[in-house]
């Protein structure tokens, strides 16, 4: 080397176009593909990279990686998993979702979606991993105890299965409209919908529906008002256990139930407090404070209606209200202490009267069924009594004929109730 060569000093190196990417040998003989990825919303270098044995497959992985960036996929959060995406979508949807619905969600990606797919990367997600998500729901089981031996059942309803689908599809559309996107398509699209089987829920005869009323009332059941309206409204356990006595219209025989009770999440440290932001729900969710965790909330519908109330039941309604003791928040139905009723305390009070009656124990939605499926009246006069909203029940939404379904229900709880619950003085 000459003098001249040794003490020249060096060009500057032409630096390579961003985005060109580079391809080169690590000592372990592995081919790397490396491109540079800036992110608008961080100042930080980040790199996406492939890499193979082969050189030549290397450099053809590389050239998709170009080709991806330049199409928008966003390589930098290529390790993305759908573990990561489903816990980040759910709380980027919990603002615009009920509690209770926030809370659906999450259990969905938690117990069925994570479970099944949740280590797959999001741009590698293909529609046999959506079949398999199907597959995994659908043969999963659980063990119950049936005379005493342990059986093997299925984990999940199809219903059950239904929403895991529908909520990955939800989540996959939203990364796609991501900007840039994480995915290339929505590949649960590609895969059908799983069907729901509808299945019968237990219900009462209107004999043995007898049977639990006469009973508690023999017993002197102070929730025995309760029991019966749990029979004859067909109304839901929220909408139960939030009526409030000014909803009652005992002139025109009505109940308003535009009003419904809910156990909410409340905000970090707010356990016992009493403030009215205390609740962990969106902004624009219309609550009405009452005890702690408890308000009255919207039902689902979100729109306020009335439906009829039979006679017999208004009998029984005005005897309890006359002579119960008031409790501050103004509800009809409240625990020994006058607090809002716990969902399990109604729970095991509903259990305790079927057994007592020595009938079928049925959950307290059966009660609602058996309404259904005793009432003899018009379908959409029913479907508006029980505020169903199946696409078969879609006239939900018109004013129902009171008069036509008071006659309707009369006739049913005339089935159903034994005279002696109306007392004398409130005969006609």
């Amino acid at each position: 080397m000459t003098e001249r060569e040794k003490y020249r000093t060096p060009g500057k190196r032409r630096r390579r176009t961003k985005g060109a990417g580079a391809l080169f040998q690590r000592k372990d003989g592995m081919w790397i593909g490396r491109v540079e990825v800036p992110d608008e919303l961080d100042p930080k270098r980040y790199r996406s990279q492939v890499s193979a044995a082969d050189k030549a497959i290397a450099l053809e992985k590389l050239e998709q990686l170009k080709l991806d960036i330049a199409q928008g996929v966003e390589q930098i959060k290529m390790g993305v998993t759908v573990e990561t995406w489903m816990l980040q979508w759910v709380e980027h949807k919990k603002p615009h979702l009920a509690p209770k619905v926030y809370k659906s969600y999450l259990a969905t990606a938690r117990q069925q979606i994570i479970p099944a797919i949740g280590n797959v990367r999001l741009p590698h997600l293909k529609p046999a991993h959506i079949r398999y998500l199907v597959e995994y729901c659908t043969t999963a089981t659980k063990e119950i105890v049936v005379d005493g031996e342990k059986q093997a059942v299925p984990k999940w309803k199809s219903r059950t299965i239904q929403v895991a689908y529908d909520r990955i599809k939800q989540a996959l559309d939203d990364a796609r409209k991501e900007r840039p996107p994480l995915v290339r398509e929505n590949v649960a699209e590609l895969v059908p919908r799983p069907k729901a089987v509808s299945e019968e829920i237990p219900h009462h005869t209107a004999e043995q529906a007898r049977a639990v009323i006469s009973t508690a009332l023999h017993r002197r059941n102070p929730y025995v008002s309760l029991i019966a309206a749990r029979y004859l409204t067909a109304m839901r356990r929220g909408e139960l256990l939030g009526l409030e006595e000014d909803r009652i219209d005992f002139d025109n025989l009505t109940i308003d139930k535009s009003w419904q009770l809910q156990w909410l999440p409340l905000k970090e440290g707010m356990k016992y407090s009493d403030d009215p932001d205390r609740y962990d729900a969106p902004r624009d969710y219309e609550v009405r404070p009452l005890y702690y965790g408890a308000a009255l909330v919207r039902p689902k519908s979100r729109k306020s209606y009335l439906i009829p109330m039979p006679p017999e039941l208004a009998a029984i309604l005005q005897v309890y209200l006359e002579t119960r003791e008031p409790n501050e928040y103004g509800l009809v139905w409240a625990s020994g202490k006058g607090k809002p009723i716990q969902f399990a305390s109604d729970a095991e009070l509903w259990e305790d009267a079927q057994a007592a009656a020595e009938v079928p124990i049925i959950p307290g939605h059966g009660g609602r069924h058996t309404a259904n499926n005793l009432l003899e009246i018009p379908e959409d006069d029913r479907m508006k009594i029980l505020g169903q909203s199946t696409v078969t029940a879609n006239r939900i939404y018109r004013k129902v004929n009171l008069d036509r379904a008071r006659a309707g229900m009369g006739e049913f709880s005339r089935l159903l109730l034994p005279e002696v619950i109306v007392p004398k003085e409130l005969r006609r």
